[in-house]
């Protein structure tokens, strides 16, 4: 007799299984995306910051718009597709540029005008970054990503 009750209690911890497993699983793939999203952020800000301080120094020769340009792909690596903005080149900060990126996991680099010209002004360079999500849900909600963006400014040297 006591093994047959073992044994019609034996499914109830399968049942609960399915039913909580989705919501354990979404809870742990998200909480994965929100930390590859914040990594994403953390990276092109840090790559922003380091393209304008290759823009910014009193060198000889002074500073070129490519220089600035690979300071940032080198400071990201090779696990981010970014391309140059150049429908907003030598435009000033704000408006409709950047270019708001419509590829997945890829991005914009732009940079303001004033890099290698004389005299004391600032120097932006910022980062579009469209970050597409794993989890079915999450990128269902989020449409075609979320467009992460970093931004730097400061005040040259020469």
């Amino acid at each position: 007799m006591r093994k047959w009750l073992v044994r019609r209690h034996s499914g109830q911890s399968m049942v609960e299984f399915a039913i909580l497993a989705p919501v354990f699983f979404l809870l742990l793939l998200g909480t994965i995306d929100l930390g590859r999203g914040i990594y994403i952020y953390n990276s092109i800000s840090d790559a922003a910051r380091e393209g304008t301080r290759a823009a910014i120094p009193f060198d000889s020769p002074l500073p070129t718009n490519a220089a600035v340009f690979a300071a940032v792909q080198s400071k990201l690596g090779g696990g981010f597709t970014l391309k140059l903005d150049n429908a907003c080149a030598g435009l000033p900060a704000g408006g409709s540029c950047p270019t708001v990126p419509t590829d997945p996991n890829t991005g914009y680099i732009w940079y303001g005008p004033g890099i290698g010209t004389p005299g004391r002004g600032p120097v932006t360079v910022k980062i579009s970054f469209l970050f597409q999500p794993w989890v079915p849900v999450v990128r269902d909600a989020s449409g075609n990503g979320v467009v992460i963006s970093a931004q730097s400014t400061m005040v040259t040297e020469y």
